[in-house]
C-alpha cells in the first residue's frame, strides 16, 4: 500500500506550489533525496532519530 512520507508541497487549498519535486534518490546512509526546482533545493529525508 501507497503511504505519503513527504507532503506539503502545495498550499491547503491546492492552488499555490510551495515546491515541486522533480527528482528522487537514495543515499548511502539510506536517506531519500528530494531534488525541488521550485526551491532550488535538495531535501534530504530520514526516519526520525535517524
Amino acid at each position: 500500500m501507497a503511504q505519503d512520507v513527504v507532503t506539503g508541497f502545495l498550499t491547503p487549498d491546492g492552488k499555490t506550489v510551495r515546491g515541486r519535486p522533480v527528482g528522487l534518490a537514495v543515499d548511502a546512509r539510506g536517506g531519500l533525496l528530494i531534488a525541488d526546482d521550485v526551491g532550488n533545493t535538495v531535501w534530504r529525508v530520514t526516519a526520525a532519530g535517524s
